[in-house]
């Protein structure tokens, strides 16, 4: 309006005006925009930095799910946001206690799945996929750097699947809030997060409808037909971490000396309702009509250290640790389990010509739940054609304080334990080749292995029993990873060998996993439109795997049935325009050729074929 009053009072005709306009904007358009892809960056909190990668390739499709990676290890459930079978053992990299359900572990955000951004540009990215039923699956992100030194970011995941078979609904939201300033002498980042877990849990399929399943009776198409196990049990999964790391920077010269204060306060709230009792659980507590357990876990993570550089290492950060917390029943919290403990911290890192060197270690002052943590990394630098790292981390770690007590609205399900801390000692190694492919093969040693197990002299019972094996565990792990390129057409392939040495079958795994994507690339349309499509294949040797036990949220293990040995193909096209991928796939497509003999657990069937589609939105300002 300012300029247009101006020009109401001036002799420049349109043409003129508009030319004038034209040059004024000039500096703003897109023709002008340098765009640099490059100055789009996301870290963690423990200063890993990652570029924004908007190409299409192959780990765009493993990574287009519900948890926003790749799923290789693991069995997908038959509806999204159920919690995932494992296909292998991870080896636990926190030595502090958690509340327990650790089969939610698959599916929750832990510290390390949250990112810090730096962005030259405001960034949305906005994700979109369709479920089974009913619902849909959205995950927004909006970050912009409010000045060079600070940034914030927030986003939202919500998620509603009905799901094809009884009881079957799932729902979660998530929020996260982050914050990031640095300067040359205060560097601060901070997190807020918050997720609600809902699963409505059927337990998986009778065993009269196990047989109906595998008969391939059309009448059971109908998934819905199929009997289930509970018909209105639900899980109620809500947890909310803060998390404050300030730095303060006391020297002015290059060898800096910096103090540290690191907060982490947690809740974790866990809620199991069922109202129609049968017996896999037995008998309630005189008095009661329905089962409703809820735990509340509460932790506070506090580290103040002082980090500084010398002769001999490029930083060594030591501090003192302080962690203490609470458990207890919400319906009658009395027995309630606290504990405050205290640990020394030591980071060394130091860079040498051709290696770096990483350590970290955790030493436990004093309590009962917490243990020690050794962990040593030696790491190739400034190599373009070959990575290569040498691991070494020993950890203790409780199984999880849900395990130590637990008092149960059914009669049969109490205890009352002090589990041991489960100890391992693991060796990596790991070598990236442009050439060759990615080699990784790791030795563990497992002692005090926790694993969960069912009475099997009672029929049809998910009474969980509790155990640590008296023996230690050896696990050997193989896996290869190349993608061979020949003209327009690639071939992804990823190997998965494992060995178990053990006395019992307690840690069951499968002994190969195998996947294979075979695709074409292509540009159409004069080089506007990208697309890849082609065919992904799975594969893993049968194996007694574990069963999944809603009233605890964890798995047990079973050897009465083995599953695998079922190949999953699916069938996929992906596109790209400018900065939108869209994801169209048939998944499972040829489930009607092997017979009903896929399963995700030893009752719950994996998923029938079907075709989804979503997109995955970039938007720079």
């Amino acid at each position: 309006m300012f300029f247009y009053t101006i020009n109401s009072f001036t002799q420049i005709n349109e043409g003129q005006l508009n030319e004038a306009f034209s040059n004024l904007g000039d500096s703003m358009t897109i023709e002008a925009f340098n765009f640099d892809i490059n100055k789009i960056k996301k870290f963690n909190f423990q200063a890993d930095t990652i570029l924004l990668d908007t190409t299409l390739n192959i780990s765009k499709l493993y990574e287009f799910n519900y948890r926003r990676k790749d799923n290789f290890e693991f069995i997908k459930p038959n509806n999204v946001g159920q919690v995932y079978n494992n296909l292998s053992y991870e080896i636990e990299q926190s030595n502090y206690p958690s509340i327990g359900f650790n089969a939610n572990k698959s599916i929750i955000q832990f510290e390390d799945d949250i990112y810090f951004y730096d962005v030259a540009y405001p960034v949305t990215e906005l994700l979109f996929k369709t479920v089974y039923s009913q619902g849909q699956l959205t995950d927004a992100l909006f970050t912009t750097n409010v000045n060079r030194k600070l940034n914030f970011s927030l986003s939202f995941k919500a998620l509603r699947s009905l799901g094809k078979y009884q009881n079957s609904l799932s729902g979660s939201k998530n929020f996260n809030f982050t914050y990031n300033y640095n300067s040359e002498k205060f560097n601060s980042k901070m997190f807020y997060v918050s997720q609600r877990l809902e699963k409505h849990e059927n337990g998986g399929l009778t065993t009269i409808s196990i047989d109906d399943f595998e008969s391939k009776d059309d009448v059971f198409d109908e998934r819905s037909k199929l009997n289930v196990k509970f018909e209105d049990a639900i899980n109620i999964y809500f947890t909310r971490n803060f998390f404050s790391k300030n730095s303060f920077n006391l020297t002015n010269n290059k060898k800096k000396i910096s103090f540290n204060h690191t907060l982490l306060y947690s809740t974790i709230n866990n809620t199991y309702d069922q109202k129609t009792i049968n017996n896999y659980y037995g008998e309630l507590n005189s008095g009661l009509i329905s089962a409703k357990d809820n735990y509340k876990f509460r932790s506070i993570f506090n580290k103040i250290s002082l980090n500084l550089s010398n002769l001999i290492f490029d930083s060594i950060e030591a501090g003192l640790i302080n962690f203490n917390f609470e458990y207890f029943n919400l319906n009658n919290n009395e027995n309630k389990i606290r504990e405050n403990s205290n640990l020394f911290s030591l980071k060394l890192t130091k860079g040498f010509e051709v290696l770096d060197l990483d350590i970290d270690l955790q030493k436990k002052i004093n309590g009962e739940r917490v243990g020690d943590k050794y962990m040593f990394v030696l790491r190739t630098s400034n190599s373009d054609k070959i990575d290569m790292s040498l691991k070494f981390i020993s950890t203790k770690f409780h199984p999880g304080l849900m395990y130590d007590y637990y008092d149960s609205s059914f009669k049969n399900i109490k205890w009352e334990n002090s589990n041991k801390l489960i100890s391992i000692n693991s060796i990596q190694f790991k070598l990236n080749d442009k050439r060759f492919g990615e080699f990784q093969i790791s030795g563990s040693k497992i002692m005090n292995y926790f694993y969960v197990y069912t009475d099997n002299q009672i029929e049809e019972s998910y009474l969980p029993v509790l155990n640590q094996a008296s023996f230690n565990i050896d696990l050997l792990k193989f896996k290869y990873n190349k993608n061979f390129t020949f003209g327009k057409f690639s071939m992804d392939n990823t190997l998965l060998l494992q060995k178990v040495k053990q006395k019992e079958y307690v840690l069951n795994l499968p002994k190969y996993i195998f996947r294979n994507s075979f695709y074409i690339s292509e540009k159409i349309f004069n080089n506007v439109l990208e697309i890849q499509s082609g065919f992904n294949f799975k594969i893993f040797s049968k194996f007694f795997a574990d069963e999944y036990n809603p009233v605890i949220s964890t798995f047990h293990t079973q050897n009465e049935k083995k599953i695998g040995e079922y190949p999953i193909v699916d069938f996929f096209l992906n596109a790209k325009i400018r900065q939108t991928r869209l994801f169209f796939i048939f998944e499972h497509i040829n489930s009607s050729l092997t017979g009903n003999k896929f399963y995700y657990t030893p009752s719950m069937p994996y998923r029938d074929s079907g075709f989804r589609f979503g997109l995955n939105w970039n938007l720079f300002n």
